[in-house]
């Protein structure tokens, strides 16, 4: 089963980086049903800060998959199962650095009798929002960003990305008919790119698979959607006439955009709306651009568990409306998270991996390099030629850049005062850097077994695994395998 997931502007980005370390824990996994997850970004601002992260974890994730060879044993629902596809960005213009929007509409040609639509686009638009360059993307307005994206609109039958798009969707459908396939798209309500790009996509994409040439793909295809409600705020400049955004101005855009949307026939089987009662604080302002890298948020995550919720419900015959909560202002526990026991133990287990890989296993490895007779673990899935080999080493380190990047990942969603309270962070996680003690393994999580897995360490065997059983994919299956069995 193929999800395409297509993420729209910065925020989007961050809720494809969410995906990729939750596809990593194995959230996307319901027993033997494994899902692939094809990720497309839609964004004029092509240097993004936050897009370059997103390119990052999705990098990271794939060398990983390739490293461990993907000998993996279904049955225990474990890391870096999901497929992760990388489709590729598209930009609605590619050369944005020289791209106006009064250049889309022709602005400057509107002269004589035809003068009155110049007065009519004056009207609409400031002259500092018909001249600013787009290379930062839609900065904030979306009135800039439907005006671009309805020219996608008008010219989809030579766009070249979104034939192949529905080309792959009709093909899936025809290889794969028991389990056809699912569309979902992501972005924020309060932003330029997301307001304006995830009405007008998800009605291409309804109408582009609702004709007959394309068989009335729609009645078998599964079409979903998330918009992120306000989360984050930054400083306001002083300049009033610029052309970037304003958070103070998000909610009553936020506002408008949900009326809207309210009177639209949106083709969406269903749609996901997520929130905070209060914004967190964005210290340095960024209007796009490589500056623009936003710390992770915890609804981002909870994006990443809605696309969950959205794989594995079934296609409903009318629109539902679901509700979810926390249950204390200032906290976010284990309680308030949607199918919490899986989740959890699958969040947990990955945590344990890594901090053990980091911390116990790869300086293990280190030492057996020359000697192996002296670290136990090392010696029931490597000999002496095989352990200094580079491709094993290719595999010990991509593992190890994963587990950094997840432990961090997770360290910045506690730290940012959110109320988070899943793990002990401190116990790797401090002011931006990872501390890892290889001389106390800590409880990482409240009431954990994390002491007695650290022993458990001694008992890590090849039996029972199945596929590859030596070397590092050996190692890491037979590690994850008895984490899974103490899990909580």
């Amino acid at each position: 089963m193929s999800v395409y997931v297509i993420a729209i502007g910065g925020t989007g980005t961050k809720i494809v980086e969410a995906v990729c370390h939750l596809a990593a824990a194995g959230i996307y996994t319901q027993g033997e049903r494994i899902p692939k997850i094809e990720i497309l970004f839609v964004d004029p601002d092509k240097g993004n800060g936050n897009l370059k992260e997103a390119d990052g974890a999705i990098a990271t994730y794939q060398n990983c998959t390739k490293n461990i060879d993907q000998g993996i044993n279904p049955t225990l629902n474990w890391w870096m199962q999901t497929k992760l596809e990388f489709l590729g960005l598209w930009t609605p213009f590619q050369k944005a650095d020289e791209f106006r929007l009064r250049d889309v509409f022709k602005y400057d040609n509107y002269n004589g009798n035809r003068e009155v639509i110049r007065h009519l686009f004056d009207v609409l638009y400031t002259e500092k929002e018909r001249d600013v360059l787009l290379k930062d993307g839609f900065l904030g307005r979306p009135a800039i960003g439907s005006a671009i994206m309805t020219q996608l609109r008008q010219n989809v039958a030579t766009n070249e990305s979104w034939k192949e798009l529905i080309g792959k969707i009709d093909s899936d459908l025809k290889t794969e008919a028991n389990n056809p396939p699912q569309v979902f798209l992501c972005g924020s309500i309060f932003g330029g790119t997301g307001a304006s790009g995830f009405p007008t996509l998800g009605r291409l994409i309804a109408k582009e698979l609702d004709n007959r040439e394309t068989g009335n793909l729609l009645k078998k295809v599964k079409l979903g959607g998330l918009l992120m409600l306000p989360y984050f705020r930054f400083p306001s400049k002083e300049d009033k006439e610029a052309v970037f955004a304003r958070s103070e101005e998000f909610i009553l855009k936020t506002e408008a955009a949900l009326r809207y949307y309210g009177t639209q026939d949106l083709k969406f089987d269903t749609i996901y709306l997520l929130g905070m009662p209060t914004m967190t604080n964005v210290e340095k302002f960024s209007k796009g651009g490589s500056d623009q890298r936003n710390d992770p948020h915890v609804l981002e995550l909870y994006a990443g568990l809605a696309l969950r919720d959205f794989i594995f419900t079934s296609k409903p015959n009318e629109r539902q409306v679901i509700l979810l909560s926390r249950n204390k202002d200032n906290e976010i526990s284990w309680e308030d998270v949607p199918d919490k026991d899986e989740v959890r133990r699958k969040l947990t287990n990955a945590v344990r991996f890594a901090y053990i890989w980091l911390s116990r296993i790869v300086p293990g490895l280190e030492h057996a390099k020359t000697k192996l007779g002296e670290v136990d673990f090392a010696l029931k899935f490597y000999d002496r030629e095989s352990i200094k080999k580079s491709g094993e080493w290719d595999r010990i380190n991509a593992i190890k850049v994963w587990c950094e990047a997840y432990l961090k990942w997770l360290g910045i969603l506690h730290a940012n005062g959110i109320g988070l309270r899943w793990f002990n962070v401190t116990a790797f996680y401090n002011q931006g850097n990872l501390i890892i003690d290889r001389s106390n393994f800590p409880d990482l999580v409240e009431k954990g077994l994390d002491k007695e897995i650290n022993i458990r360490i001694r008992d890590l065997s090849k039996k029972d695994l199945q596929g590859i059983d030596n070397g590092t994919t050996g190692l890491a299956k037979a590690l994850y395998k008895v984490l899974s069995e103490k899990s909580i």
